[in-house]
């Protein structure tokens, strides 16, 4: 009897599916041709196999919310990278299962860093009113307890002499600001955790250097934001310019990178190793 096995099953390597078990998963055979992948699977160990990693990778892609993949994706998914036509089919698809793989890990990064991603623009003309108001009641701050703040980094002292007096929050801001005064000067520091959007900054911020940002703020007063890994700080105060950058500078980093974050970095790595990224 002639083999009922549809030609495109066969591949040049031997009997297994092959290509056909994508096509097996997505719902491309027809009634006869699926019913003969299935009568190959029965006795199959090896074809069995792949049609299980290739079912879970379509689960993991499936359940995951459109994103547009970087330019050149499909291309580099295509292009040839393992030689001439004689090359090893099983081979290619093992490739590119573990390209699959890294695309999956690529689009759950994306997702975790569109979720969690905070993009800081500091109101720097009502921080500097806050500092001249000195937080009274109607400012909506309210001093901190030592108790309360946790794990808060608001350095006791800062470059320049500056000595913190207090330490204030609002309810249902997530702004902290901490007073310093040293023997000619006060200021305010006010912090925000996340990333600088610096194309919303104030039109009259001068940029100092790539993550500082000057401004005179009028009467005396003078504003700068300066940019941390993780957090933005806005300081304020009558003092000069200079002196401001200088606390700025004395500023500390945010908290170190969660573990969403390092899986974050290690997922990129992946993609990266792939010839995935840009």
């Amino acid at each position: 009897m002639p083999d009922a096995r549809p030609e495109h099953l066969d591949g040049p390597d031997g009997p297994h599916l092959g290509d056909a078990l994508s096509a097996l998963v997505d719902g491309e055979l027809s009634p006869a041709e699926e019913a003969e992948a299935r009568r190959h699977l029965d006795g199959c160990a090896e074809c069995t196999d792949e049609l299980a990693a290739t079912q879970a990778t379509a689960d993991l892609v499936r359940g995951l919310p459109a994103v547009d993949p970087r330019f050149g994706f499909y291309e580099r998914m295509l292009r040839p990278s393992f030689g001439s036509g004689s090359t090893d089919r099983r081979r290619v698809r093992i490739a590119l299962s573990v390209a699959s793989a890294a695309a999956v890990v690529a689009l759950v990064v994306g997702l975790a860093s569109n979720l969690s991603g905070t993009e800081v623009t500091p109101a720097v003309d009502d921080m500097v009113e806050i500092h001249e108001a000195g937080f009274v009641p109607s400012t909506g701050f309210a001093a901190m307890a030592p108790e309360e703040m946790g794990g808060l980094d608001a350095p006791a002292q800062l470059e320049g002499g500056f000595q913190r007096e207090a330490v204030y929050q609002r309810d249902g801001d997530d702004t902290v600001a901490a007073a310093y005064r040293s023997d000619t000067d006060t200021v305010t520091v006010f912090e925000q955790d996340g990333d600088l959007d610096d194309d919303a900054l104030d039109d009259h911020m001068e940029p100092m250097d790539a993550h500082a940002w000057a401004m005179e703020a009028g009467d005396g007063m003078h504003a700068v934001v300066v940019e941390r890994a993780g957090v933005v700080y806005t300081v304020v105060g009558d003092a000069s310019m200079a002196v401001l950058l200088v606390v700025g500078g004395d500023l500390p980093d945010g908290p170190a990178p969660s573990l969403l974050e390092r899986a974050r970095g290690a997922g990129a790595e992946v993609v990266w190793t792939f010839g995935l990224g840009s």
